[in-house]
């Protein structure tokens, strides 16, 4: 399989990566153009989002192979969808279990605290991976400078503020 067929599949309503995810491993060529469609930025959301799927399966099931792409993958949390910013938190989070260069600790404030300019969909996206990045690394000062800073929640209304503040106690309390 080429990337041309994996790209014809790209259209459709409910996309399904799993088909792809093994070629993507396979073939470094394949990945490199999906992690493309990704980190360009420009591309229809049929081409990024259902790249980002299959990148994703790849980082769960080999890191390494997309770990080179950090810096190209963590710059699109300043992108001005949303959709990319949560990619990017989500894909960083996937390569936290092999960070063996450390590159986290240079990011990691940022990443705690990106949530918290986000709707809450994606707000409650993110700390689920803000979550899963605290089993692989200490984010508790992180976590407390967001539950600091109140200012932000004045723009949700009383019902996200409750399921906000319910989800930063839960943070902490790991």
């Amino acid at each position: 399989m080429d990337y041309p067929e994996i790209a014809g599949h790209f259209q459709t309503t409910s996309f399904d990566p799993q088909p792809f995810v093994q070629t993507a491993i396979d073939d470094r060529k394949v990945r490199e153009r999906l992690v493309e469609n990704i980190v360009d930025g420009q591309n229809h959301i049929n081409e990024y989002f259902n790249s980002y799927l299959i990148i994703k399966e790849v980082a769960v099931k080999n890191p390494e192979l997309i770990y080179d792409e950090w810096e190209r993958i963590w710059a699109l949390h300043t992108h001005k969808n949303s959709y990319h910013r949560w990619i990017a938190h989500d894909l960083i989070t996937q390569l936290l279990v092999i960070d063996h260069e450390d590159k986290f600790e240079g990011i990691k404030q940022e990443y705690v605290l990106l949530p918290k300019g986000e709707k809450i969909s994606n707000f409650l996206k993110m700390t689920e991976n803000i979550q899963e990045a605290s089993r692989y690394k200490d984010l508790q000062q992180e976590i407390q400078r967001l539950l600091a800073d109140q200012e932000w929640l004045s723009h949700s209304n009383e019902k996200q503020v409750k399921r906000i503040e319910k989800v930063l106690q839960t943070l902490l309390a790991e």
